[in-house]
């Protein structure tokens, strides 16, 4: 495949997780520089921090630059109280956007690090990072259950038509929190990167909770950052079906490149391991189009 038509599949891509400033963690761009620099280059982005809401952001980089290249998104880890309706709700102007559950303050997370932020994550000696045992987790299970708070969360959720995303939850967590999800009506969920090392969902959790608007994502990041051969990747991919799957960058971090590139790179890589043309345009067009649509 050229490079040219890879170029073309990444302009009309949905890129469904990228990181800016401002956030606790340095960031390569703002949402303003992100959005600029990549119009015309990838279709849709939905720009995320671990701390603060993108929603507004997103719409007003959007109006100055005469766009709808970004999505807006809220993660849901202590910096914005945690398991929080009300959040949600007064964003919900402002569809469509992802609510990510907990990511750096989830309490598997933080149970399976040293430190909330990951220095993989920086790679900035400066940079001081709090002790997981300093950091209160956001719990979503009480007894096996799903607390009070979490189900007015995925109410607002359902209300608002917003995108649920699993965030750093364990694979047990997000088992009981998709079947609810799913048990009260929410159609459009994302399995966040469930290859990574401090989640690993097996692959026959991630076929029985994916379909019918849930989808698993693959990132380059997990390749990139963390180290995951692009073998097992792919594999995963291809063992799940590119129906069930979604492609995303989930870069904004200073060391790595913008995300078109990243998206570049990673298409080229899969197709080395036999993810071929129909299955990327599938994981990176199509199937995130069905979760921002309408």
């Amino acid at each position: 495949m050229s490079n040219m038509n890879i170029k073309n599949i990444i302009e009309t891509s949905i890129d469904l997780h990228v990181h800016v400033s401002p956030d606790i963690i340095p960031r390569k761009y703002d949402a303003y520089q992100l959005a600029k620099k990549m119009k015309g280059k990838i279709k849709r982005i939905c720009i995320k921090s671990h701390a603060f809401p993108t929603v507004i952001l997103a719409k007003e980089v959007n109006k100055a630059l005469s766009s709808d290249i970004l999505i807006g998104s809220i993660v849901l880890n202590n910096f914005v109280s945690g398991m929080n309706p009300d959040i949600i709700r007064a964003n919900a102007q402002f569809i469509p956007f992802i609510v990510w559950f907990p990511t750096v303050d989830a309490e598997n997370f933080l149970k399976k690090s040293k430190w909330e932020i990951r220095p993989e994550w920086v790679r900035d000696s400066k940079f001081k990072a709090r002790k997981s045992s300093e950091v209160n987790p956001v719990r979503i299970l009480k007894n096996g259950k799903l607390l009070k708070n979490v189900i007015e969360v995925l109410k607002e959720i359902k209300k608002s038509k917003c995108i649920l995303a699993t965030g750093h939850l364990s694979y047990r967590e997000t088992e009981i929190l998709v079947k609810k999800a799913k048990s009260i009506g929410i159609k459009k969920i994302i399995i966040t990167h469930p290859i990574y090392q401090l989640i690993d969902m097996p692959v026959s959790l991630q076929k029985s909770l994916s379909g019918n608007g849930i989808f698993v994502e693959q990132c380059y990041s997990m390749y990139s950052i963390d180290k995951i051969p692009i073998k097992r990747i792919a594999e995963q991919i291809k063992e799940m079906g590119s129906d069930k799957c979604i492609i995303s960058s989930d870069v904004g971090q200073p060391f790595n490149p913008d995300p078109d590139k990243a998206l570049s790179k990673f298409i080229k890589l899969l197709m080395k391991e036999c993810i071929n043309l129909k299955m990327i345009k599938q994981m990176l067009i199509e199937n995130p189009n069905k979760l921002i649509s309408d």
